[in-house]
């Protein structure tokens, strides 16, 4: 099966499984921070073999003061995937399936 086609920032289509979202980094009293830059973005296969690493934009801030980091992950194929952000000794970690058209 053929891998869906996108549409990339200068509106060229590729192909792959793209995914996009926030990403937050917060101080010790709670509060969305830069300080200590971006977090890393790693993607695991777990019904099968490979893995991905993610990418961070620049920290954003939107009206009204909300701020993160805009998150992207191309995974190579369908399946289940845990993603992992790493920021120091924090890690957060989620499960997405990636279906197939």
């Amino acid at each position: 099966m053929a891998k869906p086609r996108l549409l990339d920032h200068t509106g060229e289509r590729e192909e792959g499984y793209r995914t996009k979202y926030a990403s937050l980094t917060l101080d010790d009293q709670g509060r969305v921070t830069d300080q200590e830059g971006a977090p890393r973005v790693d993607a695991e296969r777990l019904d099968g073999s490979g893995s991905v690493r993610g990418s961070t934009g620049g920290f954003a801030t939107a009206e009204g003061g909300r701020q993160w980091w805009p998150t992207v992950i191309e995974f190579p194929g369908p399946g289940c995937w845990k993603v992992t952000e790493t920021l120091g000794s924090a890690e957060v970690h989620f499960t997405v399936h990636v279906a197939a058209p």
